[in-house]
């Protein structure tokens, strides 16, 4: 019956695809696909295989009149033939709701539920088509089958039996009925339920007589129910509906023969002889000899036989018959008989004992089982009931173990334990071991084990469970110990071959304390896994990672160098050497260098161009803090040639430039930065910053305001400039400063050149000339050069040519250092002054403190200075000269990058400095200076 449901779908799909032209048809004269055009069009073009083209006009029509249940139809159909059943089915009942009579609509419907497997709505639909065709077979047909489906063969049966009336002479309706007739009672057959096999095999002879397979049927299981008188009935049955056959006639042959019916059997085989049945003849001989010999043979039976019916109690009358009944293998009548004389003579061991063998010829291990324990319990001293009892508790443990009863077999492998001999034992505590172990009580498992040990100490394969129930009850210490236990008395072979089994045992519980964070106690447990097995991969690497979750980075990097020594073709160790040594800061490069080589052996192994990825941006990040930033150039492009989407290497890159000062490149490569919310507007102030500095062209318009603090007179000087960057780092600068006094107005020019010669060398040359207020000659060089990260040391020469006729000489020493945001700087100035054939030694000493915000370009600054001269700066402007008495300043100001390409700055500087020099007194005068400066870059 199975294997026909399983073809259901098949079947209802074929029958559906009949529907659509023939049955529809039938009901009606004329479909609406006929009576109209556009409809009959489209259905020609879907029967030529042009389906789009027949959708597409459909819809078209749609677009015009949504209602038209003929073009909605049609649409469902194009679905269906797609297969796309949501939307055919959406498109089929909107089709029903504008014209609830269209077949077609409801026949697609009945094929698109059935292919989704929605039947109760299926057979909705064929409800509704059968109550305008009721008679209509084919849909009774495609309903039985989707009933079948579902499996409600009740109601299957029912309507299959009420089309059969219908149709009485229809030979698919017969085979229809046929066919679930015979898988019933093979069904049937197969549960052993032999009188509901026999009922229905009856059934089927009473609805088809003709069908010699059901006779057969009733006769082979009337026989197995030892029901020989129906069966008999039904072989006379079968021989008046098909007369001669040969099979019916060795059937009834055979049953006959059974009941040693010697005068019927030659009786009836001269009958059929008569019909022509010659080769009867030696059969008819045989069964001949045989009512001869059992004549002969039946006189002392049916004596004893009429003795024992008058007095069931006597013992030798019982003897004769039940040993008779017991050769003739008529165990029931023999057992019979035996109850009997038990009943009348009284219970005895010798009777209990012929009923058990009685059952054990008639093969009836159930009711064996069933009486050797209860004559065991009766009589447990008898040794060979005993080895009985063993025997079949044995089948029925065994049989119990099969069908799932485990705590019935538990009891039945301890009986055996108590009461076998050793083999029986053995194979009891087996039993019982894996009983226990499916049941997953382990302990108890254990203590089976444990007995099993006392008779075979020291046995591998009993340690190696043992190991394996303690390591399932959660106990890895024991389970571990047991195991060692094992690997220690093992031979080499052995060892290297039970290896892999301590490792699949040991990694779990690390991976599990792994897991829960029990990191000590997961160290401790790999510890132990490396001293038996020192070369496991799996464990080197589980103890390289807890090395790493606990920060004990030595361990780290030990245990790496380990695995990369023994496994040094392994990538992972490879990586994870790599991991322990970026922890350190002398390391790095090594560790960079290691996996540069192994990433070109390996371009395209993921996990290794990740961790090459990393170990870049740390090493990489190290050389900017060192102010290495052509070498950190360089390590970060090797790494983005592997991995080139990697944007915290291309921001890093952008750093890079930044120090090289390319700050085009640096703007660029800087936006690849990803900032937070907290950090986006101090980003996108510093990529400002960035933009402005890879502008080439720079205008500046200064302006500085100066006034003693004795005087409310106002001094000035403007100062207007452009630079131009050019494409090797280097600048050109032009100057222009003006001042305008009360003795008339002075004009400075000067021109300077900057230029970068090396990544941490760098010089400035200026040169200026005036015609009133400032120094009438003014020549300055200049040299920076970083000798350490953060530390750079400044140098420079200068010349300063006064309209006093003095001759100003002046050597400047300085130094810069970066602390994260703040630089701080200190400058010496000395000066030679030259006047009138006289030197004086002049000087000052100065310090500035920035503090960036972002950006060099957004700023605060404080500034100092002391001495017996100006500053260099004061001295530029030539404001006042005091020389070689006391100078002092201190100043503050704050710079601003406006936008992308302008900035402005503001300072103010207080001067005091001492006007005369003398033993009894000493005058001073204050100076405050305002510098006002903005810069547009282009």
């Amino acid at each position: 019956m199975l294997k026909k449901f399983k073809y259901a779908k098949i079947l209802i799909v074929f029958f559906g695809a009949l529907s659509y032209y023939q049955p529809v048809q039938a009901q009606r004269a004329g479909t609406t696909i006929e009576r109209n055009e556009d409809a009959k069009e489209i259905n020609d073009l879907y029967n030529q295989g042009k389906w789009e083209e027949g959708k597409n006009k459909a819809e078209s029509h749609l677009k015009k009149n949504p209602k038209d249940s003929d073009m909605r139809m049609l649409v469902g159909k194009y679905y269906t033939h797609r297969q796309q059943y949501d939307k055919a089915r959406y498109e089929l009942v909107k089709s029903l709701e504008y014209a609830p009579a269209n077949v077609e609509s409801k026949h697609m419907l009945v094929t698109v539920e059935t292919e989704t497997q929605r039947y109760s709505s299926a057979i909705c639909y064929i409800n509704e088509l059968l109550e305008v065709n009721p008679y209509w077979k084919g849909l009774w047909r495609k309903k039985i089958e989707l009933y079948r489906t579902m499996g409600n063969h009740v109601e299957a049966d029912r309507l299959l039996k009420r089309i059969s009336q219908i149709y009485p002479e229809d030979s698919e309706l017969k085979g229809d009925q046929t066919y679930v007739q015979e898988q019933r009672a093979a069904a049937v057959a197969k549960t052993g339920r032999i009188d509901e096999t026999i009922e229905i095999s009856r059934k089927r002879i009473d609805e088809q007589p003709r069908q010699q397979d059901s006779y057969f049927a009733v006769i082979d299981n009337y026989i197995k129910a030892g029901d020989y008188n129906n069966a008999l009935v039904y072989t006379e049955r079968a021989l008046n509906e098909f007369p001669g056959n040969g099979g019916f006639v060795q059937k009834k042959i055979a049953i006959l023969e059974h009941q040693q019916r010697y005068p019927e059997i030659l009786s009836f085989l001269e009958s059929q002889m008569k019909r022509g049945g010659g080769s009867l003849r030696s059969q008819y001989n045989y069964f001949l000899l045989e009512a001869a010999r059992n004549a002969k043979n039946n006189d002392p039976a049916s004596l004893y036989g009429k003795i024992f019916e008058g007095s069931p109690g006597n013992k030798e009358a019982f003897d004769y018959v039940f040993n008779d009944l017991i050769a003739k293998e008529q165990y029931e009548e023999a057992i019979a008989a035996l109850h009997k004389h038990r009943w009348s003579a009284g219970a005895s061991k010798e009777l209990d004992m012929k009923e058990l063998m009685a059952y054990k010829r008639m093969g009836d291990e159930g009711k064996v089982a069933t009486l050797t324990r209860a004559y065991f319990v009766k009589y447990p001293s008898d040794v060979e009931l005993r080895d009985s009892y063993v025997a079949v508790t044995l089948r029925q443990a065994k049989a119990n173990m099969q069908d799932g009863k485990i705590d019935m077999a538990i009891n039945d492998w301890k009986d055996i334990i108590q009461y076998g001999d050793e083999e029986s034992v053995a194979i009891a505590q087996s039993g019982l071991y894996n009983a226990y172990v499916t049941e997953k009580r382990y302990q108890e498992a254990i203590m089976i084990l444990d007995d099993m040990l006392l008779d075979r100490p020291g046995n591998m394969e009993l340690l190696l469970k043992k190991s394996d129930l303690y390591n399932k009850g959660d106990r890895y210490e024991y389970a571990l110990s047991i195991y060692e236990q094992v690997l220690g008395a093992a031979s080499q072979q052995d060892r290297d071959r039970l290896m892999g089994g301590y490792s699949e045992m040991v990694q779990p519980w690390v991976k599990s304390l792994k897991e829960r964070y029990q990191l000590a106690e997961a160290r401790q447990l790999c510890d132990r896994w490396l001293t038996v097995d020192d070369k496991n991969q799996d464990a080197l690497l589980y103890m390289i990672n807890i090395c790493y979750q606990v920060k004990d980075q030595g361990a780290m990097l030990r245990y790496a160098q380990i695995a990369e020594d023994r496994y040094g073709d392994d990538v992972a160790f490879k990586i994870k050497l790599a991991e322990a040594m970026n922890h350190t800061t002398e390391r790095r490069p090594d560790s960079w260098a290691m996996l540069h080589r192994q990433v070109q052996l390996n371009p395209y192994h993921e996990p290794l161009v990740n961790t090459f990825s990393h170990t870049t941006e740390a090493y990489a990040g190290q050389l900017l803090k060192q102010k290495e930033h052509l070498q950190a150039l360089t390590v970060i492009d090797t790494a983005l040639y592997y991995k080139e989407d990697n944007k915290t290497l291309k921001y890093m890159k952008g750093l890079a430039y930044e120090g090289l000062k390319q700050y085009d490149s640096a703007y660029h490569y800087q936006q690849f930065y990803e900032p937070s919310l907290l950090e986006f507007a101090d980003f996108k102030v510093h990529l400002d910053y960035l933009g402005q500095k890879s502008y080439r062209n720079n205008v500046g318009i200064s302006h500085v305001r100066a006034r003693y603090g004795d005087d409310y007179a106002i001094t000035s000087i403007s100062t207007v400039e452009y630079s131009r960057l050019l494409h090797n780092g280097s600048a050109y600068t032009g100057r222009l400063n003006y001042a305008g006094r009360e003795e008339g107005k002075g004009i400075q020019g000067q021109v300077e050149w900057s230029a970068p010669w090396t990544e941490k060398l760098s010089t400035r040359i200026d040169l200026a000339l005036a015609n009133k207020f400032f120094a009438k000659l003014t020549v300055n060089g200049t040299a920076l050069y970083t000798f350490k990260p953060t530390w750079e040391a400044e140098g420079g020469l200068g010349y300063r040519r006064l309209f006093t006729g003095q001759n100003l000489f002046n050597l400047n020493l300085g130094v810069t250092k970066d602390i994260e945001d703040f630089k701080l700087s200190a400058k010496w100035s000395n000066f030679l002054l030259n006047s009138a054939g006289e030197s004086t030694y002049l000087y000052s000493l100065g310090g500035k403190a920035q503090y960036n915000m972002n950006n060099p370009k957004n700023y605060l600054l404080a500034i100092g200075s002391i001495g017996n001269s100006p500053d260099i700066d004061l001295l530029n402007t030539q404001f006042y000269n005091s020389f070689n008495v006391f100078n002092a300043m201190v100043g503050a100001g704050l710079g601003r990058s406006i936008t992308k390409n302008i900035g402005a700055s503001v300072m103010g500087t207080w001067y005091n400095f001492q006007t005369e020099k003398s033993i009894v007194t000493a005058n001073y005068r204050n100076l405050y200076n305002l510098y006002f400066q903005f810069n547009v870059s282009f």
